[in-house]
């Protein structure tokens, strides 16, 4: 064994406790910089394997193409790879030069986009390539939400550009913070590597200058420094290495458990996978941060002359200055300071380590608390779904059961009707409020449009009680909603529709041969309106989103809604299209379904699922609180991932500190002997300590909260770009506590190391 390895090794020996904690912080960097990219690996491989053929690795869906439209798209370059399915029940075929459809006239297009995060714009391409109107492209496009889901693109919506050209935009984009998180935690952890591991290295060779200085006037050279450095490096490099990976592949298989909970309503489920290029770059990223950690001070040491590194006072400067803070204070407020202004560097850096701490806290706390603020504005409704059942013998009531029965998830639902187009001529016309888009008719009468909503028999009870009023009774939610355009701006106006009057009659008509501001009417029904009205701004349980509607709504109950639907249908020609002249009518009256469930994202996959069968083709479902749903999943992933750095971060700063301090400590037994000898007590030395130590956290306090207040604001800032909040949402009770726990930490291991040094 060659002599650089037995010093190497004896010197490891021979403070034990230094070469602990130096591994001990390169194993928890490891574990952090190897956690992330473990994750990203299982993620990636969950994503690409863990989902079944229906969900596979397409993007965009295109149905009933032509073959020219097909041509027309199938050599766009964005294109990765294409999916042909002749007919509804066919399995999916891969595009390639032997592809031959000569046997169906339209086809199913599945497209896999190179970039995934690019699909929407790529598929307003598509769209615009097509020229597909609003309503073409709304029947005939889809997007594999649940594949784009996991990549952070939801919710997509469709509308005109201001060049009247079609695009695709989604509500949610969560894409751009799984990149910047991967790019950013990866820097972020080896300058957090590099920074915690040069001062461990730091320490540890300082203490052993004296000893390099003996070996190096015995003859030794700076070469023979430098190696038996880069061996105590690699040595424990080597173990923390091996313990980081153990406690890598554990915490990344309980965070892979966390997410996968988290996950469970999207039926996704990632299982633990090492894929060997992450674990080469993951060992390539350590081992070149413990080696730039180590390679400054071992060249400091061996380049430090014999009598600087014998006398190991280099550090030590202090000019003394007259202080207000050292005059008021008592004899140990003053050595503390002294102590601290002599021994700057390693301060400094224990100061650097709490404003790391408070800092990290702080931003994510409050990143978080606002994210989840967004969430809750995303939805404004009280019901999950609302589905439209077309009546042609579906029996809804047999498909929400089977739901529950195959899932176990009880759900509740109501069903109710609706015709959104009718017109009623108001007597008399002075009950309505304003003139605003209101027509006049012969004899000045004026009409309102309205839409007409017939309730169940429980829902409609439960209405007239809450409001007090009697079966039978029209109610009429008289709240209008109306926003315009002010400049860049909208502002919104808010107004009742009719007054409170008993004399009101209302008659349904159906417009004739329209003039300008005068027309010629069909009365449809002049009966089942003319009961009792009972005007209120009260909304039933299921229909919150009527109170930001431009439209009067009437509730009814059943039977008064089937009634007026007769007599609607009668005035229909049997050979009339959809829509009748004037009033919208459609033929098929739907029923409606309202629905309130435990899991909306698995009841939505559900029903999409259903409705894509040809006997269930008649199925339109609107879900309200998906989106809602699916970004809180976001927002617990994240605040797991984020919490889990954070609290990694803390713990290696606790044990870097703990390692700085312990050194500091152990360079001033001599000190504390010299104090001992001159009459100080062990309170007294504590007192010194306890001051040093609050000197050090105020000042990293202070420096925490100027840091902070830009970042608070850059994420207030951001997050004005999704919500309006008119009050702080800064966590300050769990700042505060967690401040609290850091000092009295700070102050423990102050306390507890000095234990030992002063035993000694």
């Amino acid at each position: 064994m060659k002599i650089e390895t037995k010093l190497t090794i004896k010197n490891m020996k021979k403070n034990i406790k230094r070469t602990i904690y130096t591994t001990i912080s390169i194993a928890l960097c490891v574990f952090l910089i190897f956690t992330t990219l473990i994750l990203i690996s299982s993620i990636r491989n969950g994503i690409n394997e863990g989902t079944n053929i229906k969900y596979n690795d397409y993007d965009f869906i295109i149905r009933g193409v032509s073959k020219g439209e097909f041509n027309q798209i199938k050599d766009k370059a964005y294109i990765d790879k294409i999916y042909i399915q002749e007919s509804e029940n066919d399995s999916l075929k891969e595009l390639d030069e032997t592809s031959d459809f000569n046997n169906s006239d339209t086809l199913n297009v599945f497209i896999k986009y190179k970039y995934v995060k690019e699909t929407y714009k790529y598929s307003s391409n598509i769209v615009q390539t097509l020229q597909y109107s609003l309503s073409e492209a709304e029947e005939k496009c889809e997007f594999n939400d649940k594949l784009l889901t996991v990549y952070g693109l939801m919710g997509a919506t469709l509308d005109y550009t201001t060049s009247s050209q079609l695009t695709y935009k989604s509500t949610i984009n969560f894409s751009y913070v799984i990149d910047l998180m991967i790019v950013l935690i990866l820097v972020v952890f080896s300058i957090f590597f590099i920074i915690i591991l040069y001062n461990s290295f730091l320490v540890t060779i300082n203490e052993r200058k004296r000893d390099y200085a003996i070996l190096n006037s015995i003859g030794g050279t700076e070469g023979q420094v430098l190696r038996m450095i880069f061996l105590e490096a690699t040595i424990m490099g080597a173990f923390g290495i091996i313990i980081g990976g153990v406690l890598s592949v554990i915490g990344a298989k309980a965070i892979l458990d966390m997410v996968n909970n988290i996950l469970a309503p999207t039926s996704f489920n990632f299982s633990l996978v090492i894929d060997i290029k992450y674990v080469i770059v993951a060992l390539i990223i350590i081992l070149l941060n413990t080696y730039i950690s180590a390679i400054i001070p071992s060249v400091k040491a061996s380049s430090t002359s014999v009598i600087d590194s014998i006398r190991n006072n280099k550090q030590i400067k202090y000019k003394k200055k007259s202080l207000i803070l050292g005059k008021i204070h008592p004899i140990e407020g003053r050595i503390a300071i002294i102590n601290l202004k002599r021994n700057k560097n390693k301060y400094r850096f224990i100061t650097t380590l709490l404003v790391i701490c408070m800092i990290s806290f702080i931003a994510v706390s409050t990143y978080i608390n606002y994210e989840k603020e967004s969430a809750d504005l995303v939805t404004d409704y009280d019901v999950d779904a609302d589905i439209e059942f077309e009546e042609n013998g579906i029996n809804y009531k047999e498909i929400l059961d089977n739901y529950t029965i195959s899932t176990g998830d009880k759900i509740e639902y109501f069903e109710y009707k609706r015709n959104n187009t009718l017109f009623a001529i108001v007597e008399p016309s002075s009950a309505i409020t304003l003139d605003k888009d209101i027509y006049k008719y012969e004899g000045n009468k004026k009409l309102i449009s309205f839409q007409l909503v017939g309730l169940d028999d429980n829902k409609y009870k439960e209405y007239i009680n809450k409001i007090k009023a009697n079966y039978g009774d029209c109610i009429i939610y008289n709240n209008i909603v109306e926003t315009e355009p002010a400049g860049e701006d909208e502002v919104t106006h808010s107004y009742h529709s009719m007054f409170n009057t008993n004399e009101i009659k209302l008659s349904i008509i159906n417009e004739r041969n329209a003039d300008g501001q005068s027309s010629n009417y069909e009365v449809i029904d002049e009966e089942n309106l003319n009961g009792n009205f009972v005007l209120t701004d009260e909304v039933i349980d299921g229909f919150k989103e009527i109170k930001n509607q431009a439209i009067c709504t009437i509730f009814v109950n059943m039977d008064t809604y089937n009634k007026i639907d007769a007599n609607i249908q009668s005035t229909i020609p049997k050979n009339a299209d959809v829509e009748t002249n004037g009033i919208g009518v459609i033929h098929n009256n739907p029923v409606f379904v309202k629905v309130r469930c435990g899991n909306i994202i698995e009841f939505s996959n559900y029903i999409k699922d259903l409705a894509e069968k040809d006997d269930y083709k008649n199925i339109t479902p609107r879900f309200y609180s998906l989106e809602y749903q699916e970004k809180m999943i976001y927002i617990d992933i994240l605040q797991l991932i984020l919490r889990t750095v954070m609290i990694t971060v803390v713990v290696i700063g606790i044990i870097s500190a703990i390692n700085i301090i312990n050194a500091s400590l152990f360079e001033r037994r001599e000190e504390f002997r010299i104090l001992s000898r001159i009459g100080a007590t062990n309170g007294n030395i504590n007192k010194i300590l306890i001051y040093e130590c609050l000197y050090m956290f105020i000042k990293a306090l202070v420096i925490s909260v100027i840091i902070s207040i830009p970042i608070i604001y850059a994420i207030i800032k951001h997050m004005e770009k999704v919500i309006i909040v008119k009050k702080l949402l800064i966590p300050f009770g769990n700042i505060g506590i967690f401040v609290a726990l850091l000092f009295i930490i700070s102050l423990a291991i102050t306390l507890y190391s000095s234990r030992f040094v002063k035993n000694k």
